[in-house]
């Protein structure tokens, strides 16, 4: 089980993206690079920066992959898309499932498992904030393709199933991903390794150890 310490991040001016795009500069970028599924190959490429000011987690995906869409809307099928998610547990009942698409389009869920999903509210959504951007002819990847990367600002107020004071040395579990089931490479990647016979993202019994400092 991978194990992840959230570096706690001073700021209180998360609305100002550029600024806060520099303070997670110094960040280490942590790669989403365990393929569980290998008949799923693509020249798809991702990392992760994360840190917390205690009210909001920033998080920033950087993605580097050969084809590219984003067609859904919020609380769409997201990971049809260019998609990055963050899958989060608090406690040992549900998790809540955030995916992303590379123009911000959200969808967040909470349940118990794949089967039990709650979409959150819109107006709840709406209360996290991001920047995105898009670069054509890829210079990470050597295959060429597309770079994007999306800023995030998750305030503690999206995770309406618990009362979240402060994520101040806070413990959780939780995976990454990276996907694009409707793309023409689909590809399934995750921070954590899953081991199951088909993709699925929704393996809380192989999230990893988070601790938020």
């Amino acid at each position: 089980m991978r194990r992840l310490e959230i570096p706690f991040l001073e700021t209180d001016d998360v609305q100002e993206m550029d600024k806060l795009n520099q303070l997670m500069v110094g960040l280490k970028a942590i790669a989403i690079d365990c393929n569980p599924w290998p008949a799923y190959q693509a020249d798809a490429k991702a990392n992760f920066l994360m840190a917390h000011n205690g009210d909001a987690i920033l998080l920033k995906y950087i993605v580097a992959e050969r084809y590219i869409a984003a067609n859904e809307v919020t609380n769409g099928n997201i990971h049809n898309d260019s998609c990055v998610e963050l899958f989060i547990a608090f406690d040992n009942d549900g998790y809540y499932n955030l995916e992303f698409n590379c123009l911000g389009f959200t969808k967040i869920g909470y349940g118990y498992d794949r089967s039990d999903r709650k979409l959150l509210p819109v107006d709840v959504i709406k209360q996290l904030s991001f920047s995105s951007k898009i670069n054509a002819n890829s210079v990470i990847n050597s295959n060429g393709g597309f770079d994007w990367e999306i800023m995030l600002v998750i305030p503690r107020a999206i995770f309406i199933e618990h009362e979240i004071t402060s994520f101040n040395n806070l413990k959780a579990k939780g995976n990454f991903y990276k996907c694009g089931d409707g793309l023409p490479q689909p590809h399934f990647l995750t921070w954590n390794m899953i081991e199951a016979e088909q993709p699925d993202f929704h393996r809380k019994d192989f999230f990893g150890e988070l601790t938020f400092a």
